[in-house]
């Protein structure tokens, strides 16, 4: 399994832990890509995750720069459409993990609203 497939199932269990109810995983179009897309007290909320093994490139979460930021819009836009949501009430969220191989334990960070 890659890290990213890893860290986005690791993403999933969390947020159904916290009551997240997960609708989607890997929502590909040719605007962009959905990691998860999830819903909680009514609202619609879209993931992007983000895994790391170290911290040799910075923190996970400090690679969604505003283009990635605006691919995601547009994926999301496309998901609305596709699934004819009519409401606004939607966020994008960031799920930060860092694995340690070593001792085995993930560090998971939720950043709402990005």
């Amino acid at each position: 399994m890659i890290i990213g497939d890893y860290g986005q199932k690791i993403a999933a269990e969390f947020l159904a832990k916290r009551g997240y109810q997960i609708l989607a995983q890997k929502y590909f179009t040719r605007e962009g890509e959905i990691d998860l897309v999830g819903q909680k007290d009514g609202q619609l909320i879209f993931f992007e995750v983000k895994t790391r093994l170290s911290d040799k490139y910075g923190l996970p979460e400090e690679a969604i720069d505003a283009k990635k930021k605006e691919k995601m819009s547009e994926a999301a836009l496309k998901y609305l459409v596709e699934k004819q949501i009519e409401h606004d009430n939607y966020r994008f969220d960031c799920v930060a993990i860092e694995i340690d191989k070593g001792n085995k334990i993930a560090r998971i960070r939720h950043h709402k609203g990005i």
